[in-house]
């Protein structure tokens, strides 16, 4: 039996020794917006010395994750997919597999952690994969999306990501936001 991604959680650590804990399940769950808010209202008052961001399984095992970006948890709860900026923030390692640049700036990890693959740009250089695509997908209720741009651009083309394969799927739609 595969244990399934639960949540993705989040422990903040300021200079003060303050610790705040973010998080979200697959069912929709979140950090209340006030203590989001508290959180970011700490950074005034003392510096983020430490992050560390956590997959839990259903079973409650944790695993620290060292990928340099948030990982989605995957409609099928198998894993997380993780969109990389074009350069890793400071509480994250800058290489693979926890980092991953343009254009193929995007993998899979499974629930352990582990990589299962790194996403296959078909757009090749001169554009990356900007953002999850949150919006809705009638024809596609069970699929998480990407959104393609190019370098310099806002992201704009929406790709399926197919959690069984590198290869993005194009849709042939255009998103503007």
């Amino acid at each position: 039996m595969i244990d399934l991604v639960a949540c993705v959680r989040t422990e903040v650590m300021h200079a003060d020794g303050t610790v705040f804990e973010r998080y979200y399940d697959w069912q929709g769950g979140r950090t209340a917006f006030e203590v989001e808010m508290a959180q970011a209202k700490h950074v005034d008052v003392s510096e983020v010395v430490e992050k560390k961001t956590y997959i839990v399984s259903d079973s409650g095992s944790e695993v620290l994750f060292f990928a340099a970006g948030i990982p989605y948890i995957l409609p099928d709860r198998t894993g997380v997919l993780v969109v990389f900026k074009e350069k890793p923030h400071r509480f994250s390692s800058a290489e693979a597999p926890w980092f991953f640049s343009y254009p193929h700036n995007a993998a899979i990890y499974n629930g352990d952690g582990t990589l299962r693959f790194q996403l296959y740009n078909p757009e090749g250089e001169g554009s990356y994969i900007g953002a999850i695509h949150t919006g809705v997908m009638p024809e596609h209720t069970d699929t998480l999306g990407v959104l393609m741009g190019t370098v310099g651009h806002e992201p704009e083309w929406l790709y399926l990501v197919d959690p069984d394969a590198s290869k993005l799927i194009a849709t042939g739609k255009w998103i503007r936001y």
